[in-house]
């Protein structure tokens, strides 16, 4: 049984600032905490990310036709460069040779698209490889801008202890569509000509597809998340003051972001569902006698159990296929969730829920920093006129 109003209340009552901040990461919504800084709480956080992927850069010079020593100086030289361009970036700056940075600036950000990059080439002279680092690395820091920013890489560890709840929610819903679903996607699995599809596609053809599905089901979540993002702040406006439900755009951002991810994460566990099913019910009942007649090759790759038995197959060519009726079912999942209008209430209640949770915490956080800063002034009024008596 769930904590009640008054339990929920009484324990939000009792948090810190830093307690609050670490709520507010854990719900996925960073831009709530007074002062964020993308300097500091995006590419600050992922400062250990970005060297590694520099290590691991370095490390991606290893030519396998070179002998060991050689391949150990292409990459202890690269190592020496980087750390060479980071001493006098330091220099240049007018800053101690070992120094850290305090916040990841733009002089940091350059150095991490360019150093590695200037590096290899020093190194080994080939600058379409120097060209494939800048825009990786260009990528790398777009995705961190996205993922840590919009706070997807901080409600992980939330999403993930959630994960339970959202799959008995989504599994409860997908009940309504069950018969349909079930009825396009059985005639479609034991269809002939979908297994020959995705037999003989090759593997360009899988990722794209894959693609192709995935930002038109990001697509149509990310639309309907600020209509519901929207209506469930309307709704825990009506328990909180108006301070703590007003935000700025990068907020608002942030908490639609929330939400998208939110929808996201039940569409991805209906498609984890149904994708093991077919999964399990190809290894059943697709056996090596329909395969020859139906001319299925298998891909490149075969995994045989033996089960009471009986041995099951589970090879590429039916991973291919249950994959591709999961993400049909992810698709027609997040289709109905933004035309039914008993899905979109069920959704709104939920995210409204939540949203009350956050709003609480927010009003108690507000009134946490104006008691330190009422606290910060009222300790400079006393120190103002301890150094100077004439102005008490």
């Amino acid at each position: 049984m769930g904590e009640t109003l008054t339990e929920q209340t009484e324990r939000i009552s009792r948090y810190t600032c830093k307690q609050s901040e670490r709520f507010f990461r854990r719900q996925g919504l960073p831009h709530l905490i007074a002062g964020h800084s993308i300097g500091r709480d995006v590419f600050g956080r992922s400062a250990g990310f970005l060297v590694a992927v520099m290590l691991l850069e370095s490390a991606g010079l290893i030519d396998e036709t070179w002998p060991w020593w050689l391949n150990l100086i292409a990459v202890i030289g690269t190592l020496a460069s980087i750390v060479g361009l980071y001493i006098l970036l330091n220099l240049v700056r007018g800053r101690g040779w070992s120094t850290l940075p305090q916040r990841v600036g733009w002089p940091e950000l350059t150095f991490f698209v360019l150093a590695p990059a200037l590096a290899s080439y020093a190194t080994i002279g080939e600058w379409q490889v120097a060209v494939a680092i800048v825009v990786f690395n260009l990528l790398v820091l777009a995705i961190t801008r996205v993922v840590v920013g919009l706070g997807v890489l901080s409600s992980l560890g939330w999403g993930i202890a959630r994960l339970a709840g959202e799959f008995g929610t989504s599994l409860r819903r997908l009940i309504r569509l069950l018969p349909l679903v079930l009825i396009f996607s059985i005639v479609l699995f034991f269809n002939t000509e979908v297994w020959q599809v995705f037999d003989k596609i090759s593997g360009q053809g899988d990722i794209t597809l894959a693609a192709f599905f995935l930002v038109i089901i990001v697509a149509l979540t990310t639309a309907g998340a600020r209509r519901e993002a929207d209506a469930a702040i309307a709704e825990a406006a009506h328990h909180a003051s108006p301070r703590s439900t007003q935000f700025n755009k990068s907020q608002n951002r942030n908490i639609v972001a929330m939400v998208a991810s939110s929808q996201l994460l039940q569409v991805l566990v209906v498609s984890l569902a149904t994708g093991v099913f077919f999964v399990l019910v190809g290894a059943l009942t697709i056996t090596d006698g329909v395969r020859e007649a139906w001319a299925i090759d298998g891909g490149k790759w075969v995994w045989d159990l033996n089960f009471l038995g009986t041995r099951l197959r589970i090879d590429q060519s039916l991973v291919r296929v249950a994959v591709a009726l999961a993400t049909f079912n992810g698709l027609y999942y997040a289709i109905n969730v933004q035309v039914d209008a008993v899905y979109r209430t069920d959704l709104v209640d939920d995210i409204a829920a939540q949203l009350n949770e956050v709003v609480q915490v927010r009003e108690h956080y507000l009134g946490l920093i104006d008691k330190a800063d009422e606290a910060a002034s009222t300790a400079e009024a006393a120190s103002t006129t301890a150094a100077d008596p004439s102005r008490a």
